[in-house]
């Protein structure tokens, strides 16, 4: 069994909550209110377990790299929601 660390949460959260498509690296390093480091460790880790992919847009000058949820990823963001709504409501 496999579990996520709380910076991966901190990560499927944000990006769940985000209420956009994708999301670029420095604004999901402000929604979890962290550092570049965990950050990027938390989203390769992510990304080996098809929870989320990163997208980059060459059209634009500078480049630009987003993060997103995958179809899995966003499942998971939905039963994390529902743990922490149901340990909410039982303190």
């Amino acid at each position: 069994m496999e579990y996520l660390t709380e910076m991966q949460q901190r990560v499927i959260l944000a990006l769940y909550y985000s209420g956009n498509e994708k999301v670029t690296f420095r604004k999901l390093i402000e929604l979890t209110k962290s550092s570049t480091s965990p950050v990027k460790n938390a989203i390769d880790s992510l990304e080996e377990k098809g929870l989320v992919e990163e997208i980059e847009e060459t059209e634009s000058f500078p480049k630009r790299r987003y993060i997103k949820l995958t179809e899995k990823g966003k499942k998971v963001a939905e039963k994390l929601k529902e743990l922490y709504t149901l340990i909410e409501s039982t303190s």
